[in-house]
């Protein structure tokens, strides 16, 4: 019997990041009809959550990364 998967296969400009992105996560949502809202909130989340590791990394700039006698 025949095995039937949807999927979804992206190629993405990555000169074009913000469409290409949104594109894909318009591409993604039909697949789970009413919880767009909860893959857009944890999309963002996600996005929050690097936000706050790149504002933390730049705070951190000129510390050193690895501290002597660490492995």
């Amino acid at each position: 019997m025949a095995q039937i998967q949807p999927v979804v296969r992206c190629e993405l400009d990555p000169l074009k990041p913000v469409p290409e992105i949104c594109s894909v996560i318009m591409a993604v949502t039909p697949y789970h009809p009413g919880n767009e809202e909860a893959i857009l909130r944890g999309v963002k989340e996600a996005v929050d959550q690097r936000l706050e590791q790149l504002k933390k990394g730049a705070e951190s700039s000129g510390e050193q990364v690895r501290k002597p006698n660490s492995k």
